[in-house]
C-alpha cells in the first residue's frame, strides 16, 4: 500500500519480511539493487546515486529514497515535483509495494519503478489490502441502501477481474493464487529416494500435461548445451523418468503423486512439456482420468512494462518442502542473446526473485494465466542480479504436439556435418595476425590483458553454433561471470574465425600464460578435432614471440573426439 506519512522510527521487521532483502529501483532502462539503511539520491548530479540527464528532474537532488523494515519512503525536494498515478506527492510517501513514480511531469516526466525491500508474499498481500479499502470505498459510496450487498460487490468485481481481464485491475485475488498454487509442482529427477536433481512445473491440461524447463526434464536435449554456454558432455544425464510433486495446501510439503516423461523438449529454447503417465510408485494410470488444477496460457505479447507478475515454485534457497511465492513487475523484454528467435519478446525480465529450484515453475498475471517460466539469474555489474522467465509464447508450438499427440521437431539450430575440420589455430595481438600463423605470432597484449585466437576450419554448415573451451594449464576451463563459455556462430562453410578474449569478460587479472583450446561446435557443443596447446603465449607479449603447439587434426565431425 501506498501511504503518505513522514517515516517513524526503526522497527523490527514485519513477519515475513526477512532480513536481507534489498531495495530494488528500475530507472533510465536499468535495474539497480540497493541495501537496506542506504539513502538513494535522484538527480542530475553525477555525484548522487541515480543520475538522468533529463531537463525536467532537479539538476541537484530532485528526490530521495530511505528504507527500514517497514519498506521505503520517498521525499521529493524537488521544484517540478514528483508524481504518482497523476498526482503531485505533498509529502513523504510510504511504499509498501511496488509502483512507479514520474519527475518532473506526470506525462513525460523519468519513471522511477520502486519495489521496497519487503517479502514478496508481504507486498502481494498489501497490494491486495489497498485494493480491497479502494472497492469497499467505491461501493459505499452508492449509499447507505447498498451497504447490504458490499460482500456480493466485492466479490463480484473480483470474479471479473481474475477470470477474463475486464474491469479495474484487482490485483491477484486470493482464489486465482490458490489455483496457482495447486497447478504448481515439483518435478524431481529420478525416483524420491534416488533423484539427480529437481526443479518446478505448471500443469497446463487436467489430463496432466506439464510445462517446465528443458534441463529439468531432459538436460542432454540437442541445444541445450547452446543454450547454457556449457559443453555437451558436461551435462547432467537424463533421467529415467520424471516424479511430480503436488502441494495440498502453501504451509504443506509437497507429496509424490505421480510420474512423467518429456514427450516434446526444445533444448535452445530450454522447455518441455512432459505427461503423466503412472502413480509415483510405478502403476499405470489413465491420462483421461486425471481432471488437474491446471492454469490457462496467457497472452504475452498484451504484457505491458511494471505489470504485476507472480512466480510459484519450489526453489532450494528456501530450505522448504512446501510452495513459495515471490511477486514483481515485468521490468523490461529481452531479446534472444545468441539472435536464433526473432522475438523481441524471447525473454522477460522481472523484479521477483527467481532461484535455483524455481526453474521451470509458473509465473503469471493477475489474471492467473501462465506469461513465462522462471529459467534464468543474469549476473550484472556488482551485486545486480537480472531474474529472466522465458516466454510462455516460444513453448507453443511444444503445447501444441503435445496436446495433439505429433512429434515436436524444433528447427532452431543447425545441426553437425560429419565433413567439419579445423586444421590449425592461432593466437595474437591483432585478427590478421591469429589466422596467419598457425604456430605462434606475438603473443596476447602487453600485461597479458587481450588478444585474438584464430580458427582455421573448412567443411562446417553455414549459421552453426560453436564455442571455445580455454583451459589453462592445470586449470578449469574459462567462462564468463554466468558460467559460459566463449560462444559465437560460423557464418561461412569454411574460412578462418577470430575470437578476441580479454581478461574482463572472464573475471580475471591476466589471461594464462600457458593454455589448450578447444573448438566445440553444433546443438550439443561437442569437440571438433583435438585440442591446441599455447605455451607461455602470456608471456610471450614483452618478448614478441609465442609458441603455438598444435595437436594433430583429423577429419571428425562434432561428434569426434
Amino acid at each position: 500500500m501506498t501511504d503518505i506519512n513522514p517515516p517513524g522510527p526503526p522497527v523490527e521487521p514485519e513477519r515475513g519480511s526477512p532480513a536481507g532483502l534489498p531495495l530494488v529501483l528500475r530507472f533510465g532502462g536499468r535495474q539497480y539493487v540497493f541495501p537496506v539503511g542506504q539513502p538513494v539520491r535522484i538527480g542530475r548530479d553525477p555525484s548522487l546515486e541515480l543520475v538522468t540527464e533529463d531537463p525536467l528532474v532537479d539538476r541537484d537532488q530532485h528526490g530521495v529514497i530511505t528504507t527500514d523494515a517497514t519498506g521505503a519512503y520517498y521525499t521529493d525536494t524537488s521544484s517540478r515535483g514528483t508524481y504518482l498515478n497523476g498526482k503531485r506527492l505533498t509529502g513523504p510517501l510510504h511504499i509498501k509495494e511496488s509502483l512507479v513514480l514520474v519527475l518532473g511531469d506526470p506525462a513525460t516526466g523519468d519513471e522511477l519503478g520502486i519495489t521496497p525491500p519487503l517479502a514478496p508474499e508481504t507486498i502481494a498481500a498489501n497490494a491486495r489490502r489497498r485494493e480491497r479499502r479502494r472497492t469497499m470505498r467505491r461501493v459505499v459510496l452508492i449509499g447507505t441502501a447498498a451497504i447490504i450487498v458490499i460482500g456480493g460487490v466485492v466479490a463480484l468485481l473480483e470474479t471479473r477481474s481474475s477470470s477474463n481481464g475486464t474491469g479495474p485491475a484487482a490485483g491477484l485475488s486470493a482464489a486465482t493464487l490458490t489455483q496457482g498454487e495447486s497447478a504448481t509442482v515439483r518435478i524431481l529427477q529420478g525416483s524420491v529416494d534416488n533423484f539427480t536433481g529437481w526443479g518446478s512445473g505448471t500443469i497446463i491440461s487436467p489430463n496432466g500435461l506439464i510445462l517446465t524447463n528443458g534441463h529439468v526434464a531432459e538436460p542432454q536435449a540437442p541445444g541445450e548445451a547452446v543454450a547454457l554456454g556449457q559443453p555437451g558432455g558436461s551435462l547432467a544425464a537424463n533421467p529415467p523418468y520424471l516424479t511430480v510433486e503436488l502441494t495440498e495446501g502453501p504451509s504443506t510439503p509437497a507429496v509424490p503423486t505421480y510420474r512423467a516423461r518429456p514427450v516434446a523438449v526444445d533444448g535452445y529454447l530450454d522447455l518441455a512439456v512432459v505427461a503423466i503417465y503412472a502413480t509415483s510408485s510405478g502403476q499405470a494410470i489413465n491420462p483421461a482420468s486425471l481432471n488437474l488444477p491446471y492454469l490457462p496460457i496467457g497472452n504475452v505479447s498484451n504484457a505491458q512494462l511494471d505489470e504485476a507478475v507472480t512466480v510459484l515454485g519450489y526453489p532450494g534457497v528456501s530450505n522448504s518442502d512446501s510452495i513459495s511465492v515471490t511477486s514483481g513487475v515485468i521490468s523490461t523484454f529481452v531479446p534472444d542473446p545468441l539472435g536464433h528467435v526473432s522475438d523481441p519478446r524471447f525473454e522477460l525480465e522481472t523484479t521477483a526473485r527467481v532461484a535455483h529450484g524455481n526453474s521451470g515453475g509458473a509465473a503469471i498475471d493477475d489474471t492467473g494465466a501462465l506469461i513465462g517460466v522462471p529459467s534464468l539469474t543474469i549476473q550484472g555489474e556488482g551485486t545486480d542480479v537480472s531474474w529472466r522467465l522465458r516466454s510462455v509464447a516460444e513453448a507453443l508450438p511444444l503445447i501444441n504436439a503435445a496436446k495433439g499427440g505429433t512429434p515436436y521437431v524444433s528447427n532452431i539450430l543447425v545441426g553437425s556435418s560429419p565433413k567439419e575440420h579445423v586444421s590449425g589455430m592461432g593466437i595474437a595481438t591483432d585478427q590478421q595476425a591469429a589466422c596467419g600463423n598457425e604456430a605462434g605470432g606475438a603473443g596476447v597484449a602487453a600485461g597479458g590483458n587481450q588478444g585474438y585466437i584464430g580458427i582455421r576450419y573448412s567443411g562446417f554448415p553455414n549459421g552453426i553454433d560453436a564455442a571455445l573451451e580455454i583451459v589453462p594449464n592445470g586449470g578449469s576451463p574459462l567462462v564468463n561471470q554466468n558460467g559460459q563459455l566463449p560462444q559465437f556462430v560460423l557464418t561461412s562453410r569454411s574460412g578462418c574465425q577470430t575470437y578476441q578474449l580479454s581478461a574482463q569478460q572472464f573475471n580475471v587479472r591476466q589471461l594464462p600464460g600457458s593454455f589448450s583450446v578447444q573448438l566445440l561446435a553444433g546443438p550439443s557443443l561437442t569437440a571438433v578435432g583435438q585440442a591446441t596447446t599455447f605455451t607461455d603465449a602470456g608471456a610471450s607479449a614483452t618478448s614478441g614471440t609465442a609458441t603455438g603447439n598444435t595437436a594433430p587434426t583429423g577429419g571428425s565431425g562434432a561428434g569426434g573426439t
